[in-house]
């Protein structure tokens, strides 16, 4: 999903700079000319990371999809593991880019 984004918008500063580690996923709704519709986020995040990853996310922007020559609406899933403490190999820091 992340590679079809055409338009990426990081988590604000504060919350990079949190002490934090979570993993969570976020389905999106993607509209007819790749704008982001709807989103939901997994309710195991702390609140804080999951109000900055929604802001974040709904100013993102995602390569339209067609089918028969006619755009159409499509559901996106990404599975998030951001981490400043603890992390593991394969764990991104506090960022949506990587």
């Amino acid at each position: 999903m992340k590679k079809r984004a055409t338009h990426k918008v990081d988590l604000d500063g504060f919350v990079r700079q949190m002490d934090a580690r979570a993993t969570g996923t976020v389905d999106i709704l993607v509209g007819t000319s790749g704008e982001v519709v709807c989103l939901q986020t997994s309710s195991s995040w702390h609140p804080l990371i999951r109000v900055a990853v929604e802001k974040a996310l709904k100013s993102w922007t995602f390569k339209p999809e067609t089918r028969n020559g006619k755009p159409v609406a499509y559901l996106g899933h990404l599975e998030l593991k951001l981490c400043n403490l603890g992390c593991r190999p394969g764990d991104s820091p506090m960022t949506l880019l990587e």
